[in-house]
């Protein structure tokens, strides 16, 4: 199967379980593995066979603020939703997001949850 990477995507949803996390927008780094038969794609250089990838990156957006979610898992599980919702032709999505701001005190770059969703 081949893969369309949408990699180190910057989102600003309203994240969080604590009331500092409320109180604003978190930033969160997304990537996006998209698996689909890209032969056709590449065979006649037509968009209209892939997925176009700035209509990804406006669904990807449209999520993260479409809702407060509580849990990075909740928001990879919407992303991955309407991606596959939007591309009948995506087999599989991967979501990986990573959240830097963290609500306690601690020597941690992120932390990060990845999700894998198919048909």
């Amino acid at each position: 199967m081949d893969r369309l990477r949408l990699k180190g995507l910057t989102l600003f949803p309203r994240l969080g379980v604590t009331e500092w996390e409320k109180e604003g927008v978190n930033k969160v780094l997304v990537d996006v593995d998209l698996y689909l038969d890209l032969s056709v794609a590449a065979r006649e250089d037509r968009v209209s066979a892939t997925v176009d990838y700035s209509e990804a990156y406006a669904v990807l957006t449209a999520v993260s603020k479409s809702r407060k979610f509580h849990l990075i898992e909740s928001m990879a599980q919407d992303l991955a939703d309407a991606l596959l919702a939007k591309y009948p032709k995506v087999a599989r999505v991967r979501i990986r997001l990573r959240k830097r701001s963290l609500p306690f005190d601690a020597h941690l770059d992120h932390v990060e949850v990845s999700l894998d969703r198919g048909r």
